[in-house]
C-alpha cells in the first residue's frame, strides 16, 4: 500500500517526531524560531559541513538555509573555523576595545559605499532598531515610512505589515506607536510621495533594497533611483536593510550593485561570518550622534545611549573578519548568484515537464517558490514577480501544497523553506541535479497523493 508524503514523513523521521513532542513542553510550538515551525513536526540537525545538514539518525540534507542567510561560503569554512578557534584561546569577552573590531570596522567602510562611521550591534533587529532612533534624533520627526512585505526584525516599529495578512496592527504593540509606523504598497513611489508630500513628521523610509525578504516581493532599479530622490527632496533619510544583502549581492552590497548611496544602512548576517552580529553604518553627523566626547563639545543634548554587552564581541569579529576579506574579492557573490540561476532554472524545467501552476524566481542567490492558479502561463508569458501584487507573492501561493513540497523534500534529502532559500558558495553542481532530481521525486509523490493535477 502506497503511503502519503505526510505518512512517510512521520515514519522516517520517527526520532524527530520524539524530539519535537519533548520540545512541545518546552517551547512554544516546540521551536525557538517561528520559521523553524514545520507541520507536522520539524527535523532536528546534528551537525553541517559544507553545503550539507545530517540529522539525528544520520540522513544527509542539501541545505539551502544558508544559516538564514547569515553563511555565504557555507558551513564550517576553514578560515572562519580557524579564526573563531584561535580567537577562542585568547578570549571571548574583553568588555574592551581590542583590534579585531578596528580590522572588522575598516573591512565594513571599505565594502560599503555608505559607511563613513561603524557602530556594531548584536543582531539585524537591534541594527534596525538603531538606525530608527538615530534617523529620529537626527531629524527630530517622529515618523518613519516601511512598505508592506518587508521585514525588518520584530521590533514594533517595523514588524508592523512584514507578514501576511500585512495586518498594520500586531499584538502588543500600543495604539501610539502604531500611529508612528506609516505603510506604503511596495513599489509604488506616487504612493510614497503622498505620504511624503501629506506628513511633514516622517523621520525616515526604510526598505530592503531588493524587495521585500530578499527579493520575494522584487524591487528594481528605477525605483530605487525614485525612491532616493523623492527621500532628498523632502529631506527625509533613506535606510537601506541590507541584513540579508550586504556582501551577498555585491561585496558592496545591493548599494553598490545598484550605485545608490542611502544615508544609512542596517547589515547582519554574513557580516559576522555565521555568528551573531549587526551594525549600523552610514553619514559621519547622522552616526556621531551616538558619541559622548561631540555631545560634551557642542553640549547639543542630543546623546543617543548605546550600551549593548556583546557589541564588537572578539569572536564574531574573527568571524566576520575572516568572511569579509573573501566578501571582498567579488568572487563568492559571483559563484553564489550562478548556481542560483542553474537552479531556478532547473527546477522551472520539472514544473514545465509537469505542466503545472507553478514557478521558481529570484535574481541574486535566491530561490523563490510560487504555487497557485494562473502563475504558469505567467512565467511562460515572461514571468515578472515586479508586477504581480505583493500579497500573492509574499503568501508563495497554496499552504497545503508548499508544506506537503517542504516534506516531501526533507525526505529526499533536501532542506528549504516553504518560501524557497539561497545558494552558498560550498554548493556543487551534484548537489542541484540532486536537488532538481528531489523536486522531481516530491511532484510525483504529490500527484500520486491527488494534491496536483
Amino acid at each position: 500500500m502506497a503511503h502519503s508524503i505526510l505518512e512517510r514523513y512521520q515514519k522516517v523521521f520517527s526520532k524527530d517526531r520524539e524530539l519535537a513532542q519533548r520540545a512541545n513542553h518546552t517551547f512554544p510550538d516546540g521551536v525557538t524560531h517561528d520559521s523553524r515551525f514545520v507541520d507536522p513536526f520539524p527535523v532536528y540537525i546534528d551537525h553541517a559541513q559544507g553545503s550539507k545538514k545530517w540529522g539525528v539518525d544520520g540522513k544527509e540534507f542539501i541545505d539551502y538555509w544558508a544559516g538564514h542567510g547569515a553563511l555565504l561560503w557555507g558551513h564550517n569554512h576553514p578560515d572562519i573555523v580557524a579564526a573563531v578557534t584561535q580567537q577562542m584561546q585568547r578570549g571571548t569577552h574583553y568588555g574592551a576595545s581590542h583590534l579585531l573590531e578596528l580590522e572588522w570596522a575598516s573591512l565594513v567602510m571599505e565594502l560599503i559605499p555608505s559607511a563613513e562611521r561603524v557602530r556594531f550591534v548584536s543582531s539585524g533587529t537591534e541594527a534596525t532598531l538603531m538606525a530608527i532612533r538615530l534617523a529620529r534624533t537626527f531629524t527630530g520627526k517622529s515618523k518613519l515610512l516601511k512598505f508592506a512585505g518587508h521585514f525588518h526584525g520584530w521590533h514594533d516599529a517595523v514588524i508592523l505589515a512584514a507578514n501576511p495578512p500585512f495586518e498594520a496592527r500586531v499584538a502588543g504593540i500600543p495604539q501610539g506607536v502604531l500611529d508612528t509606523t506609516v505603510i506604503c504598497p511596495p513599489n509604488d513611489i506616487d504612493a510614497v510621495e503622498d505620504c511624503l508630500r501629506s506628513d511633514s513628521d516622517i523621520a525616515c523610509v526604510i526598505l530592503e533594497p531588493t524587495g521585500g525578504s530578499f527579493g520575494t516581493i522584487p524591487t528594481g532599479a528605477a525605483f530605487l533611483q525614485q525612491l532616493r530622490a523623492l527621500t532628498r527632496d523632502y529631506g527625509v533619510l533613506l535606510i537601506f536593510d541590507e541584513v540579508i544583502t550586504g556582501f551577498r549581492v555585491a561585496p558592496g552590497g545591493a548599494q553598490q550593485y545598484y550605485n545608490i548611496t542611502p544615508d544609512l544602512t542596517t547589515l547582519a548576517k554574513i557580516l559576522a561570518g555565521g555568528l551573531p552580529g549587526g551594525a549600523v553604518v552610514g553619514k559621519r553627523e547622522i552616526i556621531n550622534l551616538i558619541s559622548i566626547k561631540e555631545e560634551r563639545i557642542a553640549k547639543r543634548g542630543k546623546k543617543m545611549p548605546h550600551p549593548g554587552t556583546f557589541n564588537a564581541n572578539p569572536l564574531s569579529a574573527s568571524a566576520g573578519t575572516a568572511m569579509l576579506k573573501a566578501a571582498r574579492t567579488g568572487v563568492p557573490q559571483k559563484q553564489v548568484n550562478r548556481t542560483a540561476a542553474t537552479l531556478r532554472s532547473g527546477l522551472n524545467d520539472v514544473i514545465d515537464q509537469h505542466r503545472l501552476d507553478w514557478a521558481v524566481y529570484g535574481e541574486f542567490s535566491e530561490i523563490r517558490f510560487l504555487t497557485g492558479h494562473g502563475v504558469r502561463e505567467m512565467r511562460t508569458a515572461d514571468f515578472k514577480p515586479s508586477e504581480w501584487d505583493y500579497r500573492t507573492l509574499k503568501e508563495g501561493g497554496n499552504q497545503v501544497l508548499l508544506m506537503n513540497l517542504r516534506c516531501g523534500l526533507l525526505l529526499n534529502g533536501v532542506d528549504i523553506a516553504e518560501s524557497g532559500g539561497m545558494t552558498m558558495v560550498s554548493h556543487t553542481e551534484s548537489d542541484i541535479q540532486k536537488t532538481c532530481t528531489a523536486f522531481n521525486q516530491t511532484v510525483e509523490w504529490m500527484k500520486a497523493d491527488g494534491l496536483l493535477d
